[in-house]
C-alpha cells in the first residue's frame, strides 16, 4: 500500500509510529474522533485525556515509585498499542488540569548560572563519551532496633541511557561497588565514563599521593574512564545526587525499615521499575550490537593489577583556588597531590586529564565550548 507514491513502512518509519496505525487512517476518509492538528499542535480527544489521567491515578494508588510523564507515557503504550503515544507535553498539561502533581515544580537554584559564570567545562564532560554513568554511596541510613548503619550503593545511566539502581551491601567498600557493577553490565552495556565523587572508595587511598587504587583498576581494565567531580560540591554530579535524593524520600523516608530482608524487597520493586522503562524506551539502543557487556558467567575479578596503560586516562573537575596549606599559591588537587594552576584561572573550574601511558597531567580550561590547554607537566603515579 503507497500513497503519495511513499510506502506504508516508510511513513511508519518516517513518523515513528505502528504500520497497523498508519494503516488503519489511510483507510479513514476523514480524521474521526476530531483527531488533528491546531495551532502547530495535536489536537487530543476526550477520551485520551481520561486514559491519560487513570494511568497517573493507576501508578498513584499502586504506590509506584515513578510517576513522572515518560513513565505514564510507557504505560500508555503498552496498553494501548495500535493508538499513537501522546506526547510529553500533553502528559504533563493533564495531570496539571486533574491536579495529579505528585512533587512542587523545582526551584530556581544559585548553581544554574554556574556554566556561564564559572567556566564548567560541560562540552568536555558531555564529550569524554557517548554512554556515562555515575556511582555513589548514599549517606548511613539506620533502622529500629540496629545501631549499625545500613549502606547502599546506587549507580545511575545518566547519558545516552536512563537507569537508576540501588542495592544494599554489607559496607562501603571498592569490592562491594566492584561487585554490584559487574552484575549489572553483565545485562547492560559497559559505560564509556563512570562519574564519581571524591570518597576514599573510588579513589583508592587516604593518604599516599597519586596512587591508584582497586575500583579505579577495576575500570580502566574494562576502558571505561574515571570522571571525578568537585571535592564537597554535589551539583558537579548532579544525576547521581538527584537520584538519591528521589530514592531517599520515596522509598527510605516513606517506610518503616526493620529487616535486611525489607530493604532489599524495596530495593528491588524500585530496581524494576526503572529498568521497565530503560528496556522499552531504549530497546533500539540496547539492542546495538556495538555495546560491550561482561560475560553473565565473569567474576567480579580485574581490580589486582593495571594490565596496560595503554590509552588510558582520568578526568577530574576542579574549582582552582588559594591554598593556605601551600603558602596560598593558587592550585588543585589530584588524587592528594597538589598541582599550582597560573593564576588568571583563580576561582573558576578546569577540567584535568591524567594520562596513564605517559604519566603526565594535562589541564584545560573552556569558555564558549572552547577549551584552551593551560597547563601539561609530569604526574608519576603508583598502583
Amino acid at each position: 500500500m503507497k500513497h503519495d507514491g511513499i510506502g506504508v513502512n516508510e511513513i511508519a518509519r518516517r513518523l515513528g509510529i505502528r504500520k497497523t496505525t498508519i494503516i488503519g487512517w489511510l483507510k479513514l476518509g476523514s480524521y474521526e474522533e476530531r483527531r488533528g492538528w491546531k495551532q502547530g499542535r495535536r489536537a487530543y480527544t476526550a477520551i485520551e485525556e481520561e486514559r491519560v489521567a487513570s494511568l497517573k491515578r493507576e501508578r498513584i494508588d499502586g504506590k509506584k515509585y515513578f510517576l513522572g510523564a515518560p513513565y505514564i507515557r510507557m504505560d500508555y503504550a503498552k496498553q494501548f498499542p495500535d493508538d499513537p503515544c501522546p506526547s510529553l507535553w500533553f502528559i504533563k498539561d493533564v495531570v496539571r488540569r486533574h491536579s495529579l502533581q505528585t512533587r512542587q515544580p523545582k526551584k530556581r537554584s544559585k548553581e544554574q548560572n554556574i556554566v556561564s559564570r564559572l567556566k564548567f567545562p560541560m562540552r568536555s564532560v558531555v564529550n569524554l563519551g557517548k554512554i556515562q554513568q555515575a556511582s555513589d554511596f548514599i549517606g548511613k541510613k539506620y533502622i529500629a532496633g540496629r545501631t549499625e548503619p545500613i549502606s547502599l550503593f546506587s549507580t545511575s545511566y545518566y547519558q545516552w541511557l536512563s537507569l537508576y539502581q540501588v542495592w544494599r551491601v554489607p559496607a562501603e567498600k571498592a569490592e562491594n561497588a566492584i561487585l554490584c557493577l559487574s552484575e549489572l553490565w553483565k545485562q547492560f552495556p559497559i559505560p564509556n565514563v563512570m562519574r564519581m565523587d571524591n570518597g576514599m572508595t573510588f579513589r583508592g587511598t587516604g593518604r599516599a599521593e597519586a596512587h591508584i587504587g582497586r575500583c579505579l583498576t577495576f575500570l580502566l581494565n574494562r576502558d571505561v574512564i574515571p570522571l571525578f567531580s568537585c571535592p564537597y560540591q554535589s551539583y558537579t554530579n548532579p544525576h547521581i545526587e538527584g537520584h538519591n535524593r528521589t530514592f531517599t524520600e520515596k522509598v527510605w523516608s516513606a517506610q518503616h525499615f526493620t529487616s535486611d530482608e525489607q530493604i532489599d524487597t524495596e530495593c528491588a520493586r524500585f530496581n524494576a521499575e526503572s529498568e521497565e522503562f530503560c528496556r522499552w524506551n531504549f530497546k533500539g539502543r540496547l539492542d546495538g550490537r556495538a555495546l560491550h557487556f561482561l560475560p553473565k558467567t565473569s567474576e567480579p575479578s580485574g581490580s589486582e593489577i593495571l594490565r596496560s596503560a595503554k590509552g588510558k586516562k582520568i578526568c577530574f573537575i576542579r574549582f582552582v583556588e588559594r591554598w593556605k596549606e601551600k603558602g596560598d599559591e593558587c592550585g588543585i588537587v589530584i588524587l592528594n597531590r597538589f598541582v599550582c594552576v597560573p593564576d588568571p584561572y583563580l576561582n573558576q573550574y578546569v577540567f584535568v586529564t591524567v594520562d596513564m601511558e605517559s604519566s603526565s597531567v594535562k589541564i584545560i580550561t573552556e569558555h564558549d565550548g572552547q577549551t584552551t590547554q593551560i597547563l601539561h607537566q609530569r604526574f608519576p603515579y603508583t598502583l
